[in-house]
């Protein structure tokens, strides 16, 4: 809360002191400010009891020698007569602009009394009041003499400061107050009521036109190739300017494309189906089935040969291995053909499949080999058994 308590050794004073000063303590929640970057002004109004009545004047407030007091000078308020005022500190930031008010509830009070001239209103001033007021005044004018030319003053500088709207019934308000950075220039700030609202106008709706003349479609003049509003060229082109022509070697040719496509359509005709590594593995699968055939026979032969004569032994073994070793060549030599006719409709194919043939004939071969091998070592076997 703010406070303002005004000292009472000054709380009264006479008309025409122009030479007192009257002292004011502010306080936020009982603490004591700093004034710097403030503008302190005092707003003044007449008293009405504890209220205050109509706002008369304003004058500058200045910090105290303690730096926490705020004075105010009598000669300041010359202009006002005798009588009881209401006072308000007013403390403006000259950076932020706001202002704060002290007191924060009713206003502090000085008394102006009246001197013993009681000279306060000329139509009231009495023939004897009058004489002595130009008996003062002819002592003076006789003792006055000519003093010695004063220097030239120091032209003031005013700056606008805030226009406030005050309410229409409000009275027009005038503040000029020196700043603290420049003592001659004062910041202006006016108080300025609104105006009284006016009465609502009458809503007059007039007669419907008569319809306006058809406005002219624009055209396209085809000599200039400009807009044309009726006979006026508005120089505004139709048609835009002609782009620039491509650089057509940023871009891929027709007849490279297709060849393009040409070659990958021919490899996509070429690839391995499934169904001709379908048709490999069956014959692979047949010739494997007549390898093992081949085997179960040889197998036979060798234990028919062990129960004859030797002699015949022999010569039945030989005939029957040569006879088993034709059958296992034109075994082989019917898988290799079959996997040749397999693979012949595709050319890609043979390399990944020609291995397998191969396998396959070289299997034959061996089989072939070990076969021979067993039955010439059966053969001195039976012999030796005849011989016995």
């Amino acid at each position: 809360m703010r406070t303002l308590v005004l000292d009472d050794d000054w709380g009264k004073w006479k008309f025409g002191d122009t030479d007192a000063v009257m002292t004011f303590t502010p306080k936020t929640d009982d603490n004591t400010l700093s004034y710097d970057n403030n503008v302190l002004t005092f707003k003044i109004a007449q008293a009405d009891g504890l209220n205050s009545g109509d706002y008369i004047a304003s004058a500058p407030g200045h910090v105290a020698s303690n730096s926490q007091d705020v004075e105010l000078d009598t000669s300041d308020l010359a202009q006002l007569e005798p009588g009881t005022y209401a006072v308000e500190l007013w403390i403006t930031n000259s950076i932020t602009r706001k202002t704060q008010v002290y007191p924060s509830d009713s206003y502090c009070f000085f008394t102006i009394d009246q001197n013993t001239m009681g000279v306060t209103d000329i139509s009231n001033i009495s023939n004897k009041t009058l004489q002595a007021v130009y008996a003062d005044l002819l002592q003076k004018v006789n003792a006055f003499k000519q003093g010695v030319a004063g220097e030239d003053g120091v032209t003031p500088k005013l700056v606008a400061g805030t226009v406030t709207k005050l309410p229409s019934d409000a009275q027009p308000t005038f503040l000029l107050t020196p700043l603290s950075t420049d003592p001659n220039t004062y910041r202006i700030d006016l108080g300025l009521p609104a105006g009284p609202k006016g009465d609502k106008g009458d809503s007059i709706k007039g007669d419907k036109g008569d319809p306006g003349d058809d406005g002219v479609t624009p055209h396209i003049d085809k000599a200039t190739g400009d807009w044309f509003v009726g006979s006026l060229d508005t120089m505004v082109k139709a048609q835009g300017p002609a782009g620039e022509v491509p650089d057509m070697s940023q871009f891929v040719k027709v007849d490279a494309l297709n060849d393009q496509l040409t070659v990958i359509n021919a490899a996509i005709k070429s690839r391995v189906t499934s169904d001709q590594l379908q048709a490999v593995a069956d014959a692979n699968g047949q010739t494997l089935s007549k390898l093992n055939s081949l085997i179960n026979s040889l197998s036979s032969a060798s234990v028919s040969t062990s129960q004859s004569n030797s002699t015949s032994s022999s010569s039945s073994t030989s005939q029957s291995m040569s006879s088993s070793s034709s059958a296992s060549t034109s075994t082989s030599a019917s898988a290799s053909q079959s996997m040749s006719s397999s693979i012949s409709s595709s050319p890609s194919a043979s390399q990944s499949i020609s291995a397998s043939a191969s396998t396959s004939s070289s299997m034959s071969s061996s089989l072939s080999a070990s076969a021979s091998q067993s039955a010439s070592a059966s053969a001195p076997t039976s012999t030796s058994q005849a011989n016995r």
